[in-house]
Parts: C-alpha cells; sequence; structure tokens
C-alpha cells in the first residue's frame, strides 16, 4: 500500500514535503485529472510539518504543473508541460559552456534524427510555407546567413512537418541556442571559412531543393554540410576539454 510519508536526506523541509508528494502521487498511479486525496490539513498532519512548509511545497508543484489547485474540486493532478518547464532554464546566461555545446549537440541529433518522420510526411504546403520564409533568390551551394528569425522560422517549419508534438517542443526549447549561434558567429568563423573553401556549404535553399526533390539520402547529406560548422565547433570543444581534464 502506498504511503504519504516524508523520507529524510533532502534539503529543507519543503524539500521533503514536496518529493513526498511527488512519490506519493506516483506510487499511487494517480493521473491528470484525478483528484489528489488529501488537503492543505491532512497534508500537514499526516507531514508533521506546517501548513506553511505544505503551501509552498503545492505552490511549486503547481509552477511546474504537476497539481492544479480549485475552489471546489481541491487539487488535481495535471499533465505537466515539458516544453514549459524547460524553456524556464534553457538560456545561455544560465548555462555552462560545456551545457550549451550539449544542446548545439541535441539540435544537430533532432535535424538528422527527424529525416525519415519528416520524409514520410512532407506535402506540398509544408514546401510552399519555407519557400514563403526564404527570402528571393538565395543561390545554391552559397553560404548566406538569414536573420535569426528567418533561421528560427524556416528550421520550425521543417520540424512541424515531423507531426511530433514532443519534437516540435524540443525544437521551441532549442530557440535560445540558435539565438546564441547567430550572436556569437565568430566561433564559428573558422570551421565556415573551411567549408566554404572546401565547397561544402549547404545553404537554406539546398535544404529546399532536397525537399521538393522528396531526395531523403539527398537530404541527410545536405542537412549533415549545413549544420557542418556546429558539428565541427563541438568536436573542436570537446577535445580541447578532454585534454585539459
Amino acid at each position: 500500500m502506498n504511503k504519504l510519508k516524508i523520507i529524510r536526506g533532502a534539503t529543507t523541509l519543503v524539500d521533503l514535503t514536496e518529493e513526498a508528494i511527488v512519490n506519493y502521487i506516483k506510487g499511487a498511479n494517480l493521473k491528470p485529472g484525478e483528484n489528489f486525496p488529501f488537503d492543505e490539513n491532512q497534508l500537514s498532519t499526516k507531514l508533521h510539518v506546517s501548513r506553511n512548509v505544505v503551501r509552498e511545497a503545492l505552490s511549486r508543484l503547481q509552477s511546474f504543473g504537476i497539481i492544479e489547485s480549485r475552489k471546489r474540486n481541491g487539487i488535481i493532478i495535471r499533465e505537466p508541460s515539458l516544453k514549459d518547464n524547460l524553456t524556464r532554464i534553457i538560456d545561455p546566461k544560465f548555462l555552462s559552456k560545456e551545457k550549451i555545446i550539449d544542446l548545439l549537440e541535441l539540435r544537430y541529433i533532432l535535424e538528422i534524427g527527424i529525416i525519415p518522420t519528416l520524409f514520410e510526411n512532407i506535402r506540398d504546403e509544408d514546401i510552399n510555407d519555407l519557400h514563403n520564409i526564404l527570402p528571393p533568390k538565395i543561390p545554391k551551394n552559397a553560404y548566406v546567413m538569414l536573420s535569426t528569425e528567418n533561421e528560427i522560422e524556416f528550421h520550425s517549419r521543417i520540424y512541424k512537418t515531423s507531426g511530433n508534438q514532443v519534437i516540435n517542443d524540443l525544437q521551441e526549447i532549442l530557440i535560445p541556442i540558435y539565438r546564441f549561434t547567430h550572436d556569437n558567429q565568430s566561433e564559428f568563423d573558422q570551421y565556415n571559412k573551411k567549408i566554404k573553401e572546401e565547397n561544402l556549404f549547404a545553404s537554406h535553399s539546398d535544404i529546399l531543393d532536397a525537399l521538393e526533390k522528396r531526395d531523403q539520402q539527398y537530404y541527410e547529406d545536405v542537412i549533415k554540410r549545413h549544420l557542418m560548422a556546429y558539428y565541427l565547433y563541438i568536436k573542436e570543444q570537446r577535445k580541447i576539454k578532454n585534454t585539459t581534464i
């Protein structure tokens, strides 16, 4: 039988109370929309903590979207939003360089990983929308830097084509990383120079061309070349980190 109890070992009473409530929700297998069986007074009594402690713990859980307090219905279990919770903390201003590199790599992995689903779902209207996002007459295989907003809109539209809401949410969560790369282009200059010298650069027009041709293998090659500067940057930064450990 699932019990509501505090397990000593966390930091503060509020932390312990929050942990106890979450563990109870998991142990009782409570689903979104179901009622949590205890109110503030009952939680205070059962956990042997003050109502203020209980109230703060519940407030935290409500801010994460795990519960919702309703006057007549008590405490209701909710499905937390992955996007809302992660968007709060994924900002380069709050993150170390190592974490930013990890998130940049996550973007690279997502762009490659969605390819099969993308080509299963791509439609003419998706192609038309992408055309409308790009400025006219961007040459193929040429280094043309879009504005941050156009870059985000273009890739967001590609993610949307996958039809997977979690993938869309992850892309939105990574938008600060797009802004970071645009605001710190000097970090990638040496890699972009090498890519241009070797005629490996792939523009947004190349991406669109591969999608229009419905050529999955060509698209994979293009998107990898489009993101190559980031890939080389990640590889180099990891190498530097490993030599300094």
